[in-house]
């Protein structure tokens, strides 16, 4: 079955963009429907289907009001659904539950990330973001077919979104850890090391943003632990899937921290590497300067007011010298070679 998708007019000034609406029901009873919007909103969910709602772009001004009719909204919760702050947040109101996290953060510029709000009410879920969030697409893609969602109550839905939006996290961690390999890579070479101290400082500052990022979440995730809504079958599960959210969390938090780590190690190489790089340079300057040592004490000692034991006028003197201090210079190397100095 292919996810219908519908524009919606959007009462704004002429050039607004207009939003993105997709309904689908899950029934446990019978096959999976997407919905149009109108559709959605005039048959409420019975307990054994969950609906899910989801608009991406700025929503229409009249579709808030319907929302909060259909589904019951206080007026605080449905102005939160229709404009997504910039700041994590969750509020529960009775069988209602807001939250409003960064989904899918952007490793490349983490403070650009888009915000998802959520909320999730009995049999229904709504989602609201102004720019694309691929796994949702992902999401509703995967359950094309028919499938057990309908058996699930709005909390253990929210969990799968939240497990998504931390999984994509994840994500952005390893595009920042695949970054610092190839950093790690070119110090290790000579070539390509222009700017490659930028490019450290560059991802440094991109995993520090997305730590920030996710710290600032850390209430919000841990908030979860302790959620119970009215569910309609009252067994639990849905609190406990949120309470698992949490957990996974954590475990993005300790791979930024790992991320930052490593970051830091890639400094270390570049130090190391750019250590040894002199160390190399400081060896061939003193060795140029062993092997002319030789020529310069001849050459001084030739150069003195007294009696020397070759004849000035004798041109053979010259190449006397030459050899002589060639020979100290292959004598030289074979010894450096020999220790080990080159």
């Amino acid at each position: 079955m292919g996810t219908h998708e519908h524009d919606v007019p959007v009462n704004k000034a002429e050039g607004g963009a207009k939003p993105r609406v997709r309904a689908r029901r899950f029934d446990a009873d019978r096959t999976d429907e997407v919905l149009e919007l109108d559709d959605a909103l005039a048959s409420p969910p019975s307990e054994r289907q969950l609906l899910w709602l989801d608009i991406t772009g700025e929503m229409p001004d009249d579709l808030a009001p319907r929302l909060a009719k259909a589904f019951d909204l206080d007026d605080a919760t449905a102005a939160a659904l229709a404009t997504p702050g910039q700041k994590p947040s969750i509020r529960i109101n009775g069988d209602s539950l807001r939250i409003t996290v960064v989904a899918q953060p952007d490793p490349n510029h983490p403070r650009r990330s888009p915000w998802l709000s959520v909320v999730a009410v009995p049999n229904a879920v709504l989602t609201h973001h102004l720019q694309p969030i691929g796994y949702l697409d992902d999401l509703d893609a995967l359950v094309e077919a028919d499938t057990a969602y309908g058996l699930l109550d709005s909390e253990s839905f929210l969990a799968t979104l939240l497990h998504a939006t931390v999984t994509s996290y994840h994500h952005a961690v390893d595009t920042i850890e695949e970054d610092v390999e190839q950093l790690d890579d070119r110090s290790l070479r000579d070539r390509h090391r222009d700017r490659l101290l930028e490019d450290l400082v560059g991802v440094r500052a991109r995993i520090a943003d997305l730590r920030r990022l996710l710290a600032r979440h850390r209430f919000v995730y841990s908030a979860l632990e302790g959620v119970v809504m009215k569910a309609p079958d009252g067994d639990g599960k849905g609190a406990a899937a949120l309470s698992g959210v949490a957990g996974h969390y954590a475990d993005a938090m300790t791979a930024v921290e790992g991320a930052r780590d490593l970051v830091l190690g890639s400094f270390n190489v570049y130090m190391t590497r750019t250590a040894q790089r002199t160390n190399d340079t400081m060896k061939i300057l003193t060795l140029v300067t062993v092997l002319l040592l030789p020529g310069s004490l001849v050459a001084g000692l030739l150069g003195m007011n007294v009696v020397v034991p070759l004849s000035k006028d004798d041109p053979m003197s010259f190449w006397f010298v030459i050899i002589g201090v060639g020979l100290l210079a292959v004598v030289i190397t074979l010894v450096a070679r020999r220790r080990g100095w080159l």
